[in-house]
């Protein structure tokens, strides 16, 4: 019994170890065209319909980051031309189907034409942890739960889980965003900050389900002039913003885990 549990033990250590996100549907796309591309551009475009995927000139590396929801500085390993070699993709469902679903499809299109295989690490580096600000939980102004018929929307796929739905989100300062999301998670105010900060935010908030949000804060590296309007002159640091406008506060934690996806295994497509 000992070797049994232990035999189980190693199997769901190694399962955890690979990125093991194939697919649980067998659906996939009904027709399917990977090519290399032939447009003489460093542009590339991809995007989803209700039934389909279309990517035009588009580096394998940047089909991971869409169908697995990986962040670009996330995204490390595997050969070169995963980066440099372009493609066309265009892949067609039999119906229309959730976003998700459609991502799905994406990875195991990935996994079969290119022979993809990801693995997950956790490294360790400095980052901030983003928790609640106040004792009782209490929110700031410029964040809220979503509305229902919004979540409904997203359980549909068709709505985009950060921006471009209803009218547009108005901070409290009276200034333009820094950033804002609409029917998203909390966890993409972590995901925006990384981004302009430079360094890993980690949401510890636990905080779940959708919500709208909006943050203004003054400009990191560029500097203020007298061309900036007066509510952008006088917008807050970003550690201030957060706590003011969001009810959440920044702290520093220099032994952060992050967790990168690794290329392990990737060679060129197979004919379509």
């Amino acid at each position: 019994m000992r070797r049994m549990m232990m035999s189980l033990a190693i199997l769901s250590a190694l399962t955890d170890a690979a990125m093991a996100q194939r697919p649980s549907s067998t659906l996939a796309f009904e027709a399917a065209s990977v090519k290399p591309s032939i447009t003489n551009s460093s542009g590339w475009s991809l995007s989803y319909t209700t039934d389909s995927l279309h990517a035009t000139n588009a580096p394998l590396s940047a089909l991971i980051q869409s169908a697995y929801g990986v962040r670009p500085d996330r995204l490390v390993g595997g050969p070169n031309w995963v980066r440099t070699t372009r493609f066309d993709v265009n892949a067609k469902a039999g119906q229309a189907l959730p976003r998700e679903q459609l991502r799905r499809m994406a990875q195991r299109l990935l996994e079969d034409r290119f022979g993809l295989v990801l693995t997950k690490e956790q490294r360790e580096q400095e980052a901030y942890v983003m928790r609640l600000a106040r004792a009782d939980g209490r929110l700031g102004p410029d964040v809220r739960r979503t509305a229902d018929d919004c979540l409904g929307a997203v359980a549909r796929g068709g709505v985009p889980t950060i921006q471009g739905v209803g009218p547009p989100l108005q901070s409290s300062t009276g200034a333009r965003p820094t950033f804002s999301g609409r029917c998203a998670t909390i966890a993409s105010v972590a995901e925006g900050l990384s981004r302009n900060l430079g360094i890993e935010v980690v949401d510890q908030t636990g905080l779940e389900g959708r919500w709208d949000y909006v943050i203004a804060y003054a400009p990191l590296t560029v500097e203020v002039s007298a061309a900036l309007e007066p509510a952008q002159a006088s917008l807050p640091s970003v550690f201030v913003a957060v706590v003011e406008q969001l009810g959440l506060k920044l702290e520093r934690n220099p032994y952060g885990s992050v967790e990168y996806v690794i290329i392990a295994t990737a060679h060129a497509p197979t004919e379509n």
